[in-house]
């Protein structure tokens, strides 16, 4: 993985394109009039970046004491990243039903378009497999397209989920890296969604 530099901080690729993921699904949803959902996703996100960068506190707590201005080039690793997803979920599954989401299908459509582009621009910046990046991009808009022949549905947005999760699957698996924090945070998050759209479709009965 390639890493950049602004001034004196570093950051890997991999940053760069979870930060043009959200701020790309941030606008979509800004711009289609969502603006609940939008700051369902905008909370959500500064939750994992907030709780990631702060648990360095609770993992190098010795280091942070000895120099507190550390914590400025220092995060908690990938433990602090779990700690950031899990906290993001938590949120997202506490708070969702207090955003009025008019879209059954909204979700899924956000969670296609965040995993896309940061695929995308996480390959764009390593310069490495463009031939996957191209799949990545091609794919996503198939299944988004798929996803509007029937966005009233949330059992389809359901199913469209699955099958874009066993894509991805596939995709990582052609990479051989199919066992990887990626694939786990999109199962994850898949299954979040899921249940979601299932609890919204059990009360619409």
């Amino acid at each position: 993985m390639k890493w950049y530099s602004v001034g004196s901080l570093s950051f890997p690729a991999s940053w760069v394109a979870i930060a043009f993921a959200f701020i790309g699904a941030y606008l979509y949803l800004r711009l289609t009039l969502e603006k609940q959902a939008a700051n369902l996703y905008g909370n959500a996100f500064f939750i994992l970046i907030l709780t990631w960068k702060l648990s360095v506190i609770l993992f190098q707590f010795e280091t942070i004491i000895k120099n507190p201005f550390s914590m400025v080039y220092f995060n908690g690793g990938m433990k602090g990243y779990w700690l950031g997803i899990a906290a993001a979920f938590l949120y997202f599954f506490l708070s969702e039903k207090k955003f009025q989401v008019q879209e059954n299908t909204l979700h899924v459509k956000v969670w296609i378009m965040i995993i896309t582009v940061y695929e995308l621009v996480f390959y764009l910046l390593n310069k490495e497999h463009i031939l996957f990046a191209g799949l990545q991009l091609i794919g996503g808009i198939a299944f988004f397209m798929l996803l509007n022949k029937n966005s009233g549905n949330p059992i389809w947005g359901i199913q469209i989920l699955v099958f874009f999760t066993c894509f991805q699957g596939l995709i990582y698996s052609l990479e051989g890296n199919l066992l990887s924090v990626p694939i786990a945070t999109y199962t994850s998050g898949t299954l979040l969604i899921a249940w979601t759209a299932w609890k919204g479709s059990r009360k619409n009965q």
